[in-house]
């Protein structure tokens, strides 16, 4: 009896510990930029980033009205560069497009697709998540709602040019020009996770492809697009804590990689390391590799070869999940928002807009350089204001 008592008693610090700050999942801070800045050169293409906006509340309302109001302004009532926005998966929350559900779900990308506004010069693409293959359940199922989420697209569109991509259940990858200043690339990660027998050949098939993809590209800025990132300091990369997602077993089952949603699991793991090898075999690695997934924004650096040489992660525009600094962290945020990549001759400028997870408007909150003419990169680290742990 004396030993049921004291193990209570152990088990009872361990869960008022974990219900102090200490037991949070770590958070950087970084002291935001107090000026919008103003762009050196006219921008001949611009490229805006917005990932797992697929639930309808006030924060993505917020980001939403945003970046129409930024799209609009680079589009210039159409005679302005060519503009496309990426959508990088989990559009509509929780499960995709029920087939019990369909026009409640669908609903849901009304908000995205109408931010286009109505320019020529405007596209946009979605690309599939792992909620958009119906989070989970069978490939079969998956297929479905995806493809039903490529139809309400459609539906919705209404004369603008916004798609599916890739349309067909396939992982890709499928190329989009951005002008003459870069060349997009995008694929669906989940496929590649979860390898389902069908008609799309093998994942071979489509390293390969990629690997071309990227051969035949190696003299423009290549941006390879989707829901996925290969590094993250988010949650899916492991930044989490006992009990802040329910009980105990979901963070020991995070750190154990059960989930093949986490960079720890086997398939995560071997889907990221075949992608590098790709990237390294074309001999002309992508400049960006840009995904969702993890509820937050991350500019990340990465400096081993054969790698992107830059890991974006844009995945806030309608939740938030913490996020800590890792090896090449540049900036990395909590906040709800989206992110502007603007090419020119002489480089590839980012800028990240945000506002704070308890409201506040969205505003700037990290600019730099990604790239210039002469290969070299400036982006260097924001400022640090602290870490909450």
């Amino acid at each position: 009896m004396k030993e049921d008592r004291a193990f209570f008693a152990r088990l009872a610090i361990v869960v008022l510990s974990c219900l102090s700050a200490a037991c949070q999942a770590a958070q950087v801070r970084y002291v935001p930029v107090t000026e919008e800045p103003m762009l050196a050169t006219a921008s001949q293409a611009t490229l805006f980033l917005l990932g797992d906006g697929g639930e309808n509340n006030e924060p993505r309302r917020d980001v939403l009205v945003h970046l129409a109001e930024n799209i609009s302004s680079v589009a210039a009532d159409g005679s302005g560069p060519p503009v496309m926005v990426a959508f990088l998966g989990d559009n509509i929350y929780d499960d995709g497009v029920r087939a019990e559900f369909v026009n409640e779900d669908v609903e849901k990308l009304r908000g995205q697709i109408y931010a286009l506004g109505r320019f020529p010069n405007v596209k946009g693409v979605f690309v599939p998540g792992n909620h958009d293959w119906a989070n989970g359940r069978s490939d079969e199922k998956g297929l479905a709602a995806m493809l039903r989420q490529r139809d309400g697209i459609e539906r919705l569109a209404e004369g603008r040019d916004v798609r599916l991509l890739p349309a067909d259940g396939c992982p890709g990858p499928v190329s989009q020009p951005l002008g003459d200043a870069a060349h997009l690339v995008f694929f669906d990660s989940e496929w590649l996770l979860r390898e389902p027998d069908d008609h799309c050949g093998t994942p071979e098939d489509f390293y390969r492809r990629l690997r071309e993809e990227l051969e035949a590209n190696s003299d423009r800025h290549v941006i390879v697009l989707s829901h996925h990132p290969l590094v993250t300091g988010g949650p899916h990369g492991g930044n989490v804590a006992p009990f802040e997602h329910g009980p105990l077993v979901y963070y020991l089952s995070s750190l154990a990689g059960v989930s093949i949603q986490d960079r720890g699991s086997a398939a995560y793991s071997s889907m990221a390391r075949r992608l590098e090898d790709a990237f390294a075999a074309s001999g002309a690695p992508p400049l960006i590799q840009a995904a969702g997934h993890d509820h937050n924004l991350q500019v990340i650096g990465l400096s081993q070869a054969g790698a992107a040489d830059y890991q974006l992660v844009s995945g806030s525009a309608s939740r938030r999940s913490n996020v800590r600094r890792i090896d090449g962290t540049r900036y990395a945020s909590d906040g709800f928002g989206y992110m502007r990549l603007d090419f020119d001759g002489t480089a590839v400028r980012l800028q990240i807009y945000a506002r704070e997870a308890g409201g506040g408007p969205v505003r700037t909150v990290f600019t730099c350089a990604l790239a210039s003419r002469d290969g070299s990169t400036a982006c260097q680290e924001a400022s640090l204001a602290g870490v909450d742990e």
